[in-house]
């Protein structure tokens, strides 16, 4: 095995560099605050196994931030190990913990605890919703490329209702035009597929080849985008990331932009006003959906970002959270307008690797 795959294997499995670090996000002092909606959610995911991961919430005006909103919430109560992402469904949160194997329901606008799910879970990624069901992607076992599965909840009981086999590495999952759509990265591995799900049945249908490394989708209109990053650089192989385009009627691939350097690895795609948003490295890129190549430059570069951790585009603001150099210590949110213009900073807790808009 190349040495620098055996290396980056220490992190790939949950997405962080693990460290022995237990340090926590700092209590905000008590403030007015009784709810938690109309505002900008921070998921901080912690470190492995230390039991830190918290959440951060940054008001409408977006000039506070208040720290381990579900600790004040719940009387000392902690979250659990590695957050890995969150979700709305009506008046519930979802948060899939990574290493706790467990999904934390809370009340979206409270944050209240109401229940947390740890049946039929095995090393769960993320999380969507549809036809009253809640999907979660599982890679069971990294190293065992045979065991990964989408686990199917009833979204209001919170019951378990089935599992469904899927290829390797299920990683994000989104619903729409009737399916569910899982991106396999490939776990510890490399995978270039997409699984569709009847949502009704919960049944697996079929699978799509895309590029290598899919790490995101995006349903617009009649199309699923899929943005792939490519094999990275620890493979035997590396390779150039993709965008893709797929016809929701027909699910064949219509367009397909391979970017040009195999060194080229994008990730977090993201909509905003008719234009695809993605991360190159550091850079922040703007795509039309209509045009006929990949822009050769971005539209801004990233300020003071030591690790991209987590990316969103929402209501003409871009949103980048920075983990700290070492993975140990409060990360730090950016906040910018669409053209690269600094609008805002704000100190996270430990990894911020997702922001959510409670509205």
């Amino acid at each position: 095995m190349n040495i620098r795959k055996l290396v980056s294997l220490v992190f790939v499995a949950t997405g962080i560099l693990t460290s022995c670090s237990s340090d926590e996000s700092p209590v905000s002092p008590e403030v007015s605050q009784t709810t938690y909606d109309n505002g900008i959610l921070v998921l901080n995911e912690g470190n492995f196994e230390a039991g830190n991961s918290t959440i951060s919430y940054i008001g409408s005006e977006k000039t506070q931030i208040t720290h381990q909103i579900f600790r004040k919430e719940n009387d000392g109560e902690v979250l659990g190990d590695t957050g890995q992402n969150l979700a709305f469904y009506k008046d519930y949160a979802f948060i899939i913990m990574n290493v706790s194997n467990a999904v934390v329901v809370v009340d979206r606008n409270s944050f209240k605890h109401i229940v947390t799910i740890k049946e039929n879970l095995d090393n769960p990624r993320f999380i969507t919703f549809a036809e009253g069901k809640a999907f979660v992607t599982n890679w069971g076992d990294g190293t065992d490329p045979n065991d990964d599965f989408i686990s199917v909840f009833n979204a209001e009981t919170f019951a378990s209702l089935n599992k469904i086999t899927v290829p390797e590495g299920p990683e994000r999952i989104v619903a729409g035009s009737g399916r569910v759509f899982a991106a396999h990265k490939g776990g510890f591995n490399v995978n270039d597929k997409i699984s569709v799900i009847d949502p009704v049945k919960s049944e697996f249908i079929l699978t799509l080849t895309t590029g290598d490394h899919p790490n995101s989708l995006l349903i617009e209109g009649d199309h699923l985008w899929v943005l792939s990053g490519g094999k990275p650089f620890y493979s035997d192989n590396e390779s150039a990331g993709t965008l893709s385009q797929i016809d929701l009627a027909t699910l064949e691939v219509v367009r397909k932009f391979t970017f040009p350097n195999t060194t080229d690895h994008p990730a977090n795609l993201d909509l905003e006003n008719d234009r695809l948003y993605y991360t190159l490295g550091s850079n922040i890129y703007s795509f039309g959906k209509s045009e006929t190549s990949l822009p050769a430059t971005p539209v801004f570069e990233l300020e003071g970002s030591e690790i991209l951790y987590g990316f969103e585009v929402d209501n003409g603001n871009i949103y980048a959270a920075s983990a700290n150099y070492d993975f140990s210590g409060d990360g730090k949110l950016f906040v910018y307008d669409l053209t690269g213009n600094l609008l805002n900073t704000f100190s996270t807790g430990v990894n911020p690797n997702g922001i959510y808009f409670n509205d």
